[in-house]
């Protein structure tokens, strides 16, 4: 059996998701196709718009054949820690292929980068000129974009594993705010958000969906109401982040004033939005340290050649498929991060059901 893995957010969902499950199974021509996928948060700090359920129908009913969920603590990191984590969870589910899309679309030249020894000595030069470390580090190894960086972090985490890497080109600027049939994530969601039809660029209509603005006011009362002592024991929270944060919560009043104030030379956007989801879910220090090593694999959704590569792994791998069976600690986690999602929902008390109910099958 032939198994090919993409890494997905689906923030949303788009065309240009559908042309990367397209270009993955002509590649490679797998027997099943599994995402691992982030869920109702992104890498890059963002709520996503759309929840995990309407993410994994959505996979399922273009060519996924097996959803599995990247769980926050591992998802809310930075690019290495993001990488390395999905990419562990594909080696448990025996990999062939890993199909990435990439800016570039050299993976010669990407390997190369994924070779590179990180020179720390000029990277703490940089680091102390006020340069953020993804600008530090780009500095050191050439100029990357966004999906290079990510395609560089799998490369690393590749290393020592059967998988082949197999890269696809990126077919749209991830910045661009232009509304189109191949758009970026972020076109759709600004025109989402403006009230502007987005049919042309995906095929999901999304009917609810979620912005980081929403958890701005909730955020704001934490900043307001929270000691500097308790600020300080979040995961994620150092170098005295929190007294900018509290100082720009009081003097801000809408989200993307804060965020502006709030982004230097030494805290990109991502660093600051990926602390405030912590601080926000109340993830401490000490429950990331406590956790045991993830030994499980949380399944979202399959179909009927998904539930047959299941059944095959049921005796190496720990499969969870209902959330009451998540180890404690993790699912602490989980329940806390889900709280608070399902409160910026219309129907909160209908998304938590579905947090606790099974898989989705089609």
């Amino acid at each position: 059996m032939k198994i090919t893995g993409i890494i997905t957010e689906y923030n949303p969902f788009h065309n240009g998701h559908v042309y990367h499950i397209q270009k993955a199974k002509e590649l490679t021509e797998p027997d099943i196709l599994v995402a691992v996928m982030s869920g109702n948060y992104c890498q890059r700090g963002d709520v996503s718009v759309m929840d995990k359920f309407q993410k994994t129908r959505t996979a399922l009913e273009h060519g996924v054949d097996l959803v599995v969920e990247l769980p926050f603590i591992d998802t809310v990191q930075n690019a290495y820690v993001f990488g390395k984590k999905a990419v562990h969870l594909l080696e448990l589910l025996h990999m062939d292929h890993l199909v990435f899309g990439s800016e570039t679309n050299n993976l010669e030249e990407l390997k190369k980068y994924s070779e590179l020894e990180i020179d720390v000595t000029r990277l703490k030069m940089l680091l102390h000129d006020g340069n953020s470390f993804p600008k530090s580090y780009g500095l050191l190894s050439g100029s990357l974009y966004p999906n290079d960086m990510l395609a560089v972090t799998y490369l690393k985490a590749m290393k020592g594993t059967s998988m082949q890497p197999v890269s696809i080109q990126r077919t749209n600027d991830y910045h661009s705010e232009d509304l189109k049939v191949i758009s970026s994530a972020t076109a759709i969601r600004k025109a989402l958000q403006e009230g502007i039809d987005v049919s042309q660029a995906t095929p999901v209509q999304i009917s609810d969906p979620v912005f980081n603005s929403d958890l701005y006011p909730y955020l704001r009362k934490l900043l307001f109401t929270t000691s500097k002592e308790d600020l300080q024991k979040i995961f994620m929270v150092s170098e005295g982040i929190e007294n900018m944060l509290m100082k720009n919560a009081i003097e801000c009043e809408e989200y993307e004033d804060f965020i502006g104030s709030c982004i230097s030379r030494r805290y990109t956007r991502s660093r600051i939005q990926r602390t405030l989801l912590h601080i926000a879910c109340q993830i401490k220090k000490q429950d990331v340290e406590n956790l045991p090593e993830k030994d499980y694999i949380r399944v979202l959704g399959f179909n009927e050649k998904g539930r047959e590569l299941l059944k095959q792994l049921k005796d190496e791998v720990n499969i969870v498929t209902q959330f009451k069976n998540l180890p404690a600690k993790h699912k602490e986690i989980e329940w806390k991060t889900s709280l608070i999602y399902a409160t910026l929902t219309k129907n909160p008390q209908g998304y938590l059901k579905k947090e606790l109910q099974g898989p989705i099958i089609i």
